[in-house]
C-alpha cells in the first residue's frame, strides 16, 4: 500500500483478511515472509510497537475493542495516546478536552459534548470515534477493518468523505471490507484473498464485482 492510497482487502468470510491485517498490526505473529515499511524491514512485536512505527489499527468490533463505551469521548479519543497529555503523574484535561473537540469535530461527530459517553452515540459516530483516536496518534499506515459495519446509510457516505480525505492527506490505508459497492467505489486498488492467500491484485478501474467473487472463490 502506497501514501495517499485506499487498498481494499476483500474476499469471503473465512478469507483470512482479518488475520492478515492483525499479524501486520502485531496482535498475531507470522512464521514466514518479511513485512516493509518505509523500505525498511520491520518486525512488528505487539500493538504498542506497532503504533511506535506509525501503524494503526481500527478493529472490525468497534464496542468490544475499539471503545470504552462508559467513559467520556474525550477519554477514549486520548486512550491510545496518553503520553501526549501527561505531565508527571497528571493527566492535562483540558488538553485532552480540547484536542478531542478539534478531532471530533474535523470528521463532524455529532454529539452534544466531548463529555457524553460513547454508550449514548449512533453506531456511525462511535465509529468517528475510534477514528479520532487513530488521528491522535502520528500515523503513516491505517488498517480499518469493515470501517461501515453496522452504520446506517448517511453515517457510511460520512465515513466514504472521511476515508478519501485521509488518502488525500497521505495517509496509507488498508480497508478490509466484504460490501462489493464499497470496495469499487472507495479504493484504488483491490487485493482478493481465498483461505488465506492472495487470488488477484487488481486496479480498482479495471475490476469488476464478477471478477472479485471469481477470485474470491477460487481454488
Amino acid at each position: 500500500v502506497h501514501a495517499g492510497e485506499v487498498l481494499a482487502l476483500t474476499g469471503l468470510v473465512g478469507s483470512g483478511r482479518t488475520e492478515v491485517c492483525q499479524t501486520i498490526f502485531g496482535v498475531n505473529h507470522y512464521d514466514s515472509g518479511k513485512m516493509y515499511l518505509n523500505n525498511k524491514e520491520v518486525f512488528v512485536k505487539n500493538p504498542k510497537h506497532a503504533l511506535k512505527l506509525g501503524i494503526g489499527l481500527l478493529p472490525e468490533d468497534r464496542q468490544l475493542t475499539g471503545l470504552l463505551l462508559d467513559l467520556p469521548i474525550y477519554q477514549n479519543v486520548s486512550a491510545m495516546n496518553l503520553d501526549k497529555f501527561a505531565h508527571l503523574t497528571l493527566l492535562n484535561k483540558h488538553k485532552e478536552i480540547k484536542t478531542s473537540e478539534e478531532l471530533c469535530e474535523s470528521l463532524r461527530l455529532k454529539a452534544s459534548s466531548v463529555i457524553a459517553p460513547p454508550s449514548s452515540l449512533s453506531g456511525g459516530n462511535q465509529q468517528k470515534i475510534v477514528i479520532a483516536k487513530l488521528l491522535n496518534r502520528e500515523l503513516k499506515v491505517l488498517i480499518l477493518d469493515e470501517p461501515t459495519k453496522g452504520v446506517d446509510i448517511l453515517a457510511k457516505y460520512s465515513i466514504y468523505e472521511i476515508i478519501n480525505e485521509l488518502a488525500k492527506q497521505g495517509y496509507a490505508i488498508i480497508m478490509i471490507s466484504s460490501e462489493m459497492s464499497e470496495v469499487l467505489g472507495v479504493s484504488d486498488r483491490i487485493v482478493v484473498m481465498h483461505s488465506g492467500r492472495v487470488t488477484a491484485t487488481m486496479d480498482t478501474k479495471k475490476a469488476t464485482q464478477e471478477k472479485i467473487m471469481e477470485a474470491a472463490i477460487k481454488r
